[in-house]
Protein backbone atom coordinates (compact mmCIF):
# COMPACT_ATOMS: atom_id res chain seq x y z
CA UNK A 1 0.00 0.00 0.00
CA UNK A 2 1.15 3.50 -0.73
CA UNK A 3 2.03 5.87 2.07
CA UNK A 4 0.14 9.07 2.67
CA UNK A 5 2.13 12.24 3.37
CA UNK A 6 0.62 15.17 5.15
CA UNK A 7 2.31 18.44 5.94
CA UNK A 8 2.22 17.61 9.64
CA UNK A 9 4.42 14.59 9.09
CA UNK A 10 7.30 16.78 7.97
CA UNK A 11 7.10 18.73 11.19
CA UNK A 12 6.90 15.54 13.25
CA UNK A 13 9.87 14.08 11.40
CA UNK A 14 11.94 17.17 12.16
CA UNK A 15 11.03 16.99 15.86
CA UNK A 16 11.88 13.26 15.86
CA UNK A 17 15.27 13.98 14.35
CA UNK A 18 16.01 16.64 16.97
CA UNK A 19 14.97 14.40 19.87
CA UNK A 20 16.98 11.51 18.44
CA UNK A 21 20.05 13.68 18.18
CA UNK A 22 19.70 14.77 21.84
CA UNK A 23 18.67 11.52 23.50
CA UNK A 24 19.74 8.68 21.17
CA UNK A 25 21.99 6.10 22.91
CA UNK A 26 25.67 6.75 22.41
CA UNK A 27 26.34 3.32 20.94
CA UNK A 28 23.75 3.80 18.22
CA UNK A 29 25.07 7.28 17.44
CA UNK A 30 28.59 5.96 17.03
CA UNK A 31 27.30 3.15 14.86
CA UNK A 32 25.70 5.68 12.54
CA UNK A 33 28.75 7.87 12.38
CA UNK A 34 28.63 9.89 15.60
CA UNK A 35 27.95 13.58 15.92
CA UNK A 36 31.06 14.44 13.98
CA UNK A 37 29.88 12.32 11.04
CA UNK A 38 26.60 14.09 10.58
CA UNK A 39 24.56 12.98 13.62
CA UNK A 40 21.43 10.80 13.42
CA UNK A 41 20.58 9.19 10.11
CA UNK A 42 17.07 7.97 9.31
CA UNK A 43 17.11 4.20 8.72
CA UNK A 44 15.59 3.57 5.29
CA UNK A 45 15.74 0.97 2.54
CA UNK A 46 16.13 1.64 -1.15
CA UNK A 47 16.28 0.14 -4.63
CA UNK A 48 17.73 1.48 -7.83
CA UNK A 49 15.32 2.86 -10.44
CA UNK A 50 15.33 0.95 -13.71
CA UNK A 51 14.00 1.68 -17.18
CA UNK A 52 11.67 -0.82 -18.81
CA UNK A 53 8.15 -1.75 -19.86
CA UNK A 54 5.13 -1.86 -17.56
CA UNK A 55 1.45 -2.69 -17.86
CA UNK A 56 -1.64 -2.27 -15.73
CA UNK A 57 -3.89 -5.32 -15.65
CA UNK A 58 -7.17 -6.42 -14.10
CA UNK A 59 -8.53 -9.91 -13.45
CA UNK A 60 -12.09 -10.77 -14.48
CA UNK A 61 -14.07 -14.01 -14.35
CA UNK A 62 -16.44 -15.56 -16.85
CA UNK A 63 -17.63 -18.69 -18.59
CA UNK A 64 -16.93 -20.55 -21.80
CA UNK A 65 -20.14 -20.73 -23.86
CA UNK A 66 -21.10 -21.96 -27.29
CA UNK A 67 -21.38 -19.04 -29.69
CA UNK A 68 -23.98 -20.95 -31.73
CA UNK A 69 -26.79 -22.61 -29.81
CA UNK A 70 -30.34 -23.43 -30.85
CA UNK A 71 -33.38 -24.76 -29.01
CA UNK A 72 -35.27 -26.83 -31.58
CA UNK A 73 -39.06 -27.19 -31.70
CA UNK A 74 -41.70 -28.09 -34.29
CA UNK A 75 -43.61 -25.14 -35.74
CA UNK A 76 -46.94 -27.03 -35.75
CA UNK A 77 -48.83 -29.17 -33.27
CA UNK A 78 -48.70 -32.94 -33.26
CA UNK A 79 -47.76 -36.14 -31.44
CA UNK A 80 -44.07 -36.95 -31.24
CA UNK A 81 -43.52 -40.19 -33.15
CA UNK A 82 -39.75 -40.60 -32.79
CA UNK A 83 -36.67 -38.80 -31.47
CA UNK A 84 -33.66 -40.07 -33.40
CA UNK A 85 -30.98 -38.10 -31.50
CA UNK A 86 -29.78 -38.99 -28.02
CA UNK A 87 -28.20 -36.78 -25.42
CA UNK A 88 -24.57 -36.13 -26.35
CA UNK A 89 -24.90 -37.29 -29.96
CA UNK A 90 -22.87 -35.38 -32.53
CA UNK A 91 -25.08 -34.57 -35.52
CA UNK A 92 -24.48 -33.05 -38.94
CA UNK A 93 -26.32 -30.25 -40.71
CA UNK A 94 -29.62 -31.47 -42.24
CA UNK A 95 -29.71 -34.69 -40.20
CA UNK A 96 -33.19 -35.88 -39.16
CA UNK A 97 -33.47 -35.49 -35.37
CA UNK A 98 -37.20 -36.08 -34.62
CA UNK A 99 -40.54 -36.48 -36.40
CA UNK A 100 -44.25 -36.22 -35.67
CA UNK A 101 -46.94 -38.88 -36.17
CA UNK A 102 -48.28 -37.77 -39.57
CA UNK A 103 -50.29 -40.84 -40.63
CA UNK A 104 -53.53 -38.89 -41.09
CA UNK A 105 -51.72 -36.07 -42.88
CA UNK A 106 -50.05 -38.52 -45.24
CA UNK A 107 -53.44 -39.99 -46.13
CA UNK A 108 -54.78 -36.51 -46.81
CA UNK A 109 -51.73 -35.80 -48.96
CA UNK A 110 -52.24 -39.02 -50.92
CA UNK A 111 -55.91 -38.17 -51.47
CA UNK A 112 -54.99 -34.68 -52.61
CA UNK A 113 -52.49 -36.17 -55.05
CA UNK A 114 -55.13 -38.46 -56.51
CA UNK A 115 -57.60 -35.58 -56.80
CA UNK A 116 -54.91 -33.58 -58.57
CA UNK A 117 -54.48 -36.33 -61.17
CA UNK A 118 -58.24 -36.40 -61.81
CA UNK A 119 -58.36 -32.62 -62.12
CA UNK A 120 -55.45 -32.67 -64.57
CA UNK A 121 -57.16 -35.29 -66.77
CA UNK A 122 -60.42 -33.29 -66.73
CA UNK A 123 -58.55 -30.14 -67.64
CA UNK A 124 -56.78 -31.88 -70.54
CA UNK A 125 -60.12 -33.24 -71.84
CA UNK A 126 -61.83 -29.83 -71.58
CA UNK A 127 -58.92 -28.22 -73.37
CA UNK A 128 -59.10 -30.76 -76.24
CA UNK A 129 -62.87 -30.27 -76.64
CA UNK A 130 -62.56 -26.48 -76.71
CA UNK A 131 -59.72 -26.65 -79.24
CA UNK A 132 -61.66 -29.05 -81.51
CA UNK A 133 -64.66 -26.70 -81.56
CA UNK A 134 -62.41 -23.90 -82.72
CA UNK A 135 -61.00 -26.09 -85.51
CA UNK A 136 -64.45 -27.10 -86.76
CA UNK A 137 -65.42 -23.48 -87.19
CA UNK A 138 -68.38 -21.19 -86.57
CA UNK A 139 -70.51 -22.79 -89.33
CA UNK A 140 -70.81 -26.07 -87.36
CA UNK A 141 -70.48 -25.04 -83.71
CA UNK A 142 -72.50 -22.15 -82.47
CA UNK A 143 -70.67 -19.26 -80.92
CA UNK A 144 -72.42 -19.77 -77.62
CA UNK A 145 -71.37 -23.42 -77.50
CA UNK A 146 -67.75 -22.53 -78.30
CA UNK A 147 -67.78 -19.96 -75.50
CA UNK A 148 -69.12 -22.54 -73.04
CA UNK A 149 -66.44 -25.06 -73.97
CA UNK A 150 -63.68 -22.47 -73.57
CA UNK A 151 -65.12 -21.48 -70.16
CA UNK A 152 -65.19 -25.10 -69.01
CA UNK A 153 -61.58 -25.60 -70.10
CA UNK A 154 -60.53 -22.49 -68.21
CA UNK A 155 -62.41 -23.60 -65.06
CA UNK A 156 -60.85 -27.06 -65.27
CA UNK A 157 -57.39 -25.49 -65.46
CA UNK A 158 -58.17 -23.35 -62.39
CA UNK A 159 -59.26 -26.47 -60.48
CA UNK A 160 -55.89 -28.04 -61.29
CA UNK A 161 -54.05 -25.03 -59.90
CA UNK A 162 -56.24 -25.07 -56.81
CA UNK A 163 -55.58 -28.78 -56.25
CA UNK A 164 -51.84 -28.27 -56.80
CA UNK A 165 -51.83 -25.60 -54.09
CA UNK A 166 -53.66 -27.90 -51.69
CA UNK A 167 -51.19 -30.69 -52.40
CA UNK A 168 -48.20 -28.40 -51.86
CA UNK A 169 -49.71 -27.19 -48.57
CA UNK A 170 -50.12 -30.74 -47.28
CA UNK A 171 -46.60 -31.62 -48.39
CA UNK A 172 -45.24 -28.58 -46.54
CA UNK A 173 -47.11 -29.66 -43.41
CA UNK A 174 -45.52 -33.09 -43.71
CA UNK A 175 -42.08 -31.49 -43.98
CA UNK A 176 -42.80 -29.40 -40.90
CA UNK A 177 -43.34 -32.65 -39.07
CA UNK A 178 -39.63 -33.44 -39.41
CA UNK A 179 -37.06 -31.75 -37.17
CA UNK A 180 -33.62 -31.47 -38.81
CA UNK A 181 -30.34 -30.06 -37.53
CA UNK A 182 -29.80 -26.46 -38.70
CA UNK A 183 -26.04 -26.89 -38.17
CA UNK A 184 -23.57 -29.53 -37.07
CA UNK A 185 -23.22 -29.84 -33.32
CA UNK A 186 -23.87 -31.83 -30.16
CA UNK A 187 -27.25 -32.57 -28.56
CA UNK A 188 -26.97 -30.80 -25.20
CA UNK A 189 -30.53 -31.51 -24.01
CA UNK A 190 -33.31 -33.91 -24.93
CA UNK A 191 -36.47 -32.33 -23.54
CA UNK A 192 -39.30 -34.55 -24.91
CA UNK A 193 -39.74 -38.22 -25.73
CA UNK A 194 -42.00 -40.27 -28.00
CA UNK A 195 -45.73 -39.89 -27.44
CA UNK A 196 -45.56 -36.35 -26.09
CA UNK A 197 -47.83 -33.68 -27.48
CA UNK A 198 -45.68 -30.91 -28.91
CA UNK A 199 -45.88 -27.69 -30.86
CA UNK A 200 -44.22 -24.31 -31.35
CA UNK A 201 -44.06 -23.69 -27.58
CA UNK A 202 -42.55 -27.08 -26.66
CA UNK A 203 -38.79 -27.44 -27.30
CA UNK A 204 -37.65 -30.96 -28.15
CA UNK A 205 -33.85 -30.70 -28.36
CA UNK A 206 -31.10 -28.25 -27.46
CA UNK A 207 -28.24 -28.19 -29.98
CA UNK A 208 -24.84 -26.53 -29.44
CA UNK A 209 -21.89 -26.07 -31.77
CA UNK A 210 -18.72 -27.02 -29.83
CA UNK A 211 -16.46 -25.59 -32.52
CA UNK A 212 -17.78 -22.05 -32.21
CA UNK A 213 -16.93 -21.06 -28.65
CA UNK A 214 -16.43 -17.80 -26.85
CA UNK A 215 -15.61 -16.56 -23.37
CA UNK A 216 -18.04 -14.10 -21.82
CA UNK A 217 -16.59 -11.99 -19.00
CA UNK A 218 -18.43 -9.87 -16.47
CA UNK A 219 -17.02 -6.32 -16.51
CA UNK A 220 -17.75 -3.82 -13.70
CA UNK A 221 -19.01 -0.45 -14.90
CA UNK A 222 -15.91 1.41 -13.63
CA UNK A 223 -13.67 -0.58 -16.00
CA UNK A 224 -15.72 -0.14 -19.17
CA UNK A 225 -13.90 3.03 -20.22
CA UNK A 226 -10.51 1.31 -19.90
CA UNK A 227 -11.31 -1.63 -22.17
CA UNK A 228 -11.54 -1.69 -25.93
CA UNK A 229 -11.56 -4.34 -28.67
CA UNK A 230 -8.05 -5.58 -29.33
CA UNK A 231 -6.92 -5.38 -25.70
CA UNK A 232 -4.65 -8.35 -24.75
CA UNK A 233 -6.30 -11.09 -22.67
CA UNK A 234 -4.68 -14.01 -20.85
CA UNK A 235 -7.04 -16.88 -19.97
CA UNK A 236 -6.38 -19.32 -17.13
CA UNK A 237 -8.23 -22.26 -15.54
CA UNK A 238 -8.38 -23.05 -11.83
CA UNK A 239 -8.49 -26.76 -12.63
CA UNK A 240 -5.25 -26.57 -14.65
CA UNK A 241 -2.71 -24.20 -13.00
CA UNK A 242 -0.29 -24.54 -15.93
CA UNK A 243 -2.87 -23.56 -18.56
CA UNK A 244 -2.47 -20.12 -20.16
CA UNK A 245 -3.86 -18.83 -23.45
CA UNK A 246 -3.06 -15.42 -24.95
CA UNK A 247 -5.92 -13.88 -26.96
CA UNK A 248 -7.50 -10.48 -27.62
CA UNK A 249 -10.79 -8.88 -26.60
CA UNK A 250 -13.27 -8.93 -29.50
CA UNK A 251 -16.31 -7.02 -28.24
CA UNK A 252 -17.74 -5.12 -25.29
CA UNK A 253 -21.52 -5.49 -25.01
CA UNK A 254 -23.49 -2.70 -23.25
CA UNK A 255 -25.71 -3.58 -20.32
CA UNK A 256 -28.99 -5.03 -21.60
CA UNK A 257 -31.03 -4.52 -18.44
CA UNK A 258 -32.01 -1.18 -16.95
CA UNK A 259 -30.15 -0.60 -13.69
CA UNK A 260 -27.45 -3.19 -14.42
CA UNK A 261 -24.00 -2.20 -13.23
CA UNK A 262 -22.07 -4.79 -15.21
CA UNK A 263 -21.24 -5.27 -18.87
CA UNK A 264 -20.16 -8.28 -20.91
CA UNK A 265 -16.82 -8.63 -22.67
CA UNK A 266 -16.51 -11.27 -25.39
CA UNK A 267 -13.36 -13.21 -26.28
CA UNK A 268 -13.94 -15.46 -29.29
CA UNK A 269 -12.18 -18.82 -29.62
CA UNK A 270 -11.44 -19.98 -33.14
CA UNK A 271 -11.70 -23.61 -34.23
CA UNK A 272 -7.98 -24.13 -33.67
CA UNK A 273 -8.19 -23.03 -30.01
CA UNK A 274 -7.32 -25.56 -27.34
CA UNK A 275 -9.88 -28.23 -26.56
CA UNK A 276 -9.38 -27.54 -22.82
CA UNK A 277 -11.86 -24.65 -23.03
CA UNK A 278 -15.12 -26.57 -23.19
CA UNK A 279 -18.51 -24.83 -22.98
CA UNK A 280 -19.56 -24.48 -19.36
CA UNK A 281 -16.08 -24.06 -17.86
CA UNK A 282 -15.32 -21.23 -15.43
CA UNK A 283 -12.31 -19.15 -16.52
CA UNK A 284 -10.22 -16.29 -15.23
CA UNK A 285 -9.03 -13.57 -17.59
CA UNK A 286 -6.28 -11.02 -17.06
CA UNK A 287 -6.84 -8.00 -19.29
CA UNK A 288 -4.28 -5.31 -20.02
CA UNK A 289 -5.75 -1.86 -19.37
CA UNK A 290 -2.70 0.19 -20.36
CA UNK A 291 0.94 -0.38 -21.28
CA UNK A 292 4.07 1.77 -21.61
CA UNK A 293 7.55 1.04 -22.89
CA UNK A 294 10.99 2.26 -21.83
CA UNK A 295 9.84 4.24 -18.79
CA UNK A 296 11.24 4.61 -15.26
CA UNK A 297 10.01 1.85 -12.96
CA UNK A 298 9.84 1.97 -9.14
CA UNK A 299 8.26 -0.34 -6.53
CA UNK A 300 4.63 0.41 -5.76
CA UNK A 301 5.48 1.02 -2.07
CA UNK A 302 7.88 3.83 -2.92
CA UNK A 303 5.15 6.06 -4.37
CA UNK A 304 3.50 8.36 -1.83
CA UNK A 305 0.35 10.41 -2.07
CA UNK A 306 0.45 14.05 -0.98
CA UNK A 307 -2.02 16.89 -1.16
CA UNK A 308 -0.34 18.04 -4.38
CA UNK A 309 -0.07 14.65 -6.04
CA UNK A 310 2.34 11.73 -6.07
CA UNK A 311 5.95 11.93 -4.94
CA UNK A 312 8.90 9.61 -4.47
CA UNK A 313 11.97 10.20 -2.32
CA UNK A 314 15.41 9.83 -3.86
CA UNK A 315 18.63 9.36 -1.88
CA UNK A 316 21.17 11.81 -3.30
CA UNK A 317 24.82 10.93 -2.78
CA UNK A 318 26.71 13.50 -0.62
CA UNK A 319 29.06 15.96 -2.25
CA UNK A 320 32.73 15.35 -1.40
CA UNK A 321 34.15 18.06 0.89
CA UNK A 322 36.91 18.30 3.49
CA UNK A 323 34.41 19.64 6.02
CA UNK A 324 31.87 16.86 5.52
CA UNK A 325 33.47 14.34 7.85
CA UNK A 326 35.79 14.22 10.85
CA UNK A 327 39.10 12.30 10.68
CA UNK A 328 38.43 8.61 11.16
CA UNK A 329 34.61 9.07 10.96
CA UNK A 330 32.14 7.66 8.49
CA UNK A 331 31.50 9.27 5.13
CA UNK A 332 28.83 11.98 4.85
CA UNK A 333 25.22 10.83 4.73
CA UNK A 334 23.02 10.72 1.62
CA UNK A 335 20.28 13.34 1.54
CA UNK A 336 16.55 12.86 0.97
CA UNK A 337 15.18 14.61 -2.12
CA UNK A 338 11.43 14.73 -2.79
CA UNK A 339 10.51 14.39 -6.49
CA UNK A 340 6.92 15.03 -7.71
CA UNK A 341 5.98 12.44 -10.34
CA UNK A 342 3.20 11.55 -12.74
CA UNK A 343 1.85 7.98 -12.67
CA UNK A 344 1.94 6.50 -16.17
CA UNK A 345 0.99 2.90 -15.37
CA UNK A 346 -0.01 1.52 -11.99
CA UNK A 347 1.03 -2.12 -11.99
CA UNK A 348 0.69 -4.76 -9.31
CA UNK A 349 4.33 -4.55 -8.15
CA UNK A 350 5.97 -1.84 -10.24
CA UNK A 351 4.79 1.64 -11.15
CA UNK A 352 5.90 3.51 -14.27
CA UNK A 353 6.54 7.16 -13.30
CA UNK A 354 7.66 10.37 -14.97
CA UNK A 355 9.10 13.39 -13.17
CA UNK A 356 7.36 16.68 -13.81
CA UNK A 357 10.72 18.44 -14.03
CA UNK A 358 13.02 16.89 -16.65
CA UNK A 359 16.33 15.58 -15.37
CA UNK A 360 15.27 15.26 -11.73
CA UNK A 361 14.76 11.50 -11.98
CA UNK A 362 16.92 9.00 -13.83
CA UNK A 363 17.55 5.29 -14.10
CA UNK A 364 20.07 4.22 -11.44
CA UNK A 365 18.85 6.72 -8.84
CA UNK A 366 18.23 5.27 -5.38
CA UNK A 367 14.53 5.50 -4.48
CA UNK A 368 13.40 4.89 -0.89
CA UNK A 369 11.00 2.03 -0.16
CA UNK A 370 10.60 1.77 3.63
CA UNK A 371 11.06 4.42 6.30
CA UNK A 372 10.15 7.09 3.81
CA UNK A 373 7.21 8.36 5.86
CA UNK A 374 9.61 9.60 8.56
CA UNK A 375 12.00 11.65 6.43
CA UNK A 376 11.84 15.22 5.20
CA UNK A 377 13.63 17.04 2.37
CA UNK A 378 17.37 17.16 3.08
CA UNK A 379 17.24 14.57 5.89
CA UNK A 380 20.34 12.42 6.47
CA UNK A 381 19.70 8.84 5.42
CA UNK A 382 21.06 5.56 6.72
CA UNK A 383 20.66 3.46 3.59
CA UNK A 384 20.12 -0.27 3.37
CA UNK A 385 19.26 -2.25 0.25
CA UNK A 386 15.64 -3.47 0.19
CA UNK A 387 16.10 -7.06 -0.93
CA UNK A 388 12.45 -7.97 -1.69
CA UNK A 389 11.81 -4.82 -3.71
CA UNK A 390 15.13 -5.28 -5.50
CA UNK A 391 14.01 -8.72 -6.67
CA UNK A 392 10.81 -7.16 -8.04
CA UNK A 393 12.72 -4.51 -9.95
CA UNK A 394 15.64 -6.79 -10.90
CA UNK A 395 14.17 -10.32 -11.17
CA UNK A 396 16.77 -13.07 -11.15
CA UNK A 397 16.70 -15.68 -13.93
CA UNK A 398 15.57 -19.14 -12.91
CA UNK A 399 18.37 -21.57 -12.15
CA UNK A 400 18.92 -24.34 -14.64
CA UNK A 401 18.51 -27.83 -13.27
Amino acid sequence: MRNSILPALILLAAVAALLAALFWPKGDIEENGGRGGGGFRFPVTYVEIISGDASETVELVGDVVSARRSTLAFDRNGTLLAVHARLGDRVTKGQLLAELDDEVLREEHAAAGAALEVAMEQAEYAERVAKRSEEIGAGVVADSEADRLRSEAKAAKARVQQQQAATRKLKAQLERGKLVAPFGGIVAQRLLDEGAQTGPGNPVLDLVDPERREVRLEVPAQLVGSLQPGSPVELTLDEKPDFKLQLTLHALIPATELGSRSFTAVVRLDQTATADLLPGLFVRARLTLSKVENQLLVPVDSVMQSERGHIIVVADAPEASANDATPGGPPPASKARFVPVRILVDGADLVAVQAFEPGTLNAGDQVLVTGVQNVFPGADLGLKLHQAATEQVHPQPAEQE
